[in-house]
């Protein structure tokens, strides 16, 4: 069964309009009195997207001195400080995922999904031997393959229900195409530096139709 055209180019797109988006935003560094729920109010940005930018797992326990990723915004703000006797009304929980995908492969993550010598980073990078198999991180259809995608040398995207998207790059070989349908565990490429790549990795990202995630969330 082949997937509609539509679609591939829209999974395409995804990763295309990524690569060359200007993320915009400043750091804040975090001052005594500060937590994360008043900090994303008063900047008027989604918490959930700070926490993930910023590998925040306990919003309850951000420190005064940490910087924070503040995405969207011009200037750095002052924030009002919370104090001791009304923290706690205050919501600070973030939504986990957990056991969503699997880990494509086991290794070192190299490089965190989120900002990055000023730059964001749509993934991580997980370094293993040349070679290494890369396994389905859930079942799903092959959207996308191709032997060369600027910037993501050998690239293979993953569709899967409730609109999530995977992608796997820097591959030295892709062993599926586009159609078919691969299973959770399923291998299929193996660990590369093909594209923009230092050393064998793979950059592993997951996406929630237009919105690149955290995989980090969604992982066990």
């Amino acid at each position: 069964m082949r997937v509609p055209s539509f679609i591939v180019l829209a999974a395409v797109l995804l990763v295309i309009a990524a690569g060359c988006m200007v993320h915009t935003g400043v750091t804040h560094t975090v001052r005594r009195g500060e937590n994360l729920w008043r900090i994303c109010y008063t900047y008027g940005v989604d918490m959930q997207e700070v926490a993930e930018l910023n590998n925040i797992r306990d919003p309850a326990r951000i420190r005064a001195g940490m910087r924070l990723f503040i995405p969207g915004a011009r200037r750095v703000k002052k924030v009002r400080p919370v104090s001791p006797a009304t923290v706690s009304k205050y919501p600070t929980k973030v939504v986990y995922d957990r056991g969503r995908f699997s880990w494509p492969l086991k290794g070192e993550i190299s490089s965190n999904f989120g900002v990055r010598g000023g730059s964001r980073h749509d993934g991580i990078d997980i370094r293993a031997p040349e070679g290494t198999p890369i396994r389905a991180a859930a079942d799903g259809v092959v959207v996308y393959d191709d032997k060369y995608m600027r910037g993501y040398g050998r690239i293979i995207i993953l569709k899967h229900p409730g609109d999530f998207f995977t992608v796997y790059a820097h591959n030295k070989t892709n062993r599926v195409a586009r159609g078919e349908r691969v299973k959770r565990g399923e291998v299929i490429a193996t660990v590369g530096r093909s594209g923009n790549a230092t050393g064998s990795h793979l950059h592993f990202e997951v996406r929630k139709g237009k919105t690149v995630r955290n995989p980090l969330f969604f992982l066990p």
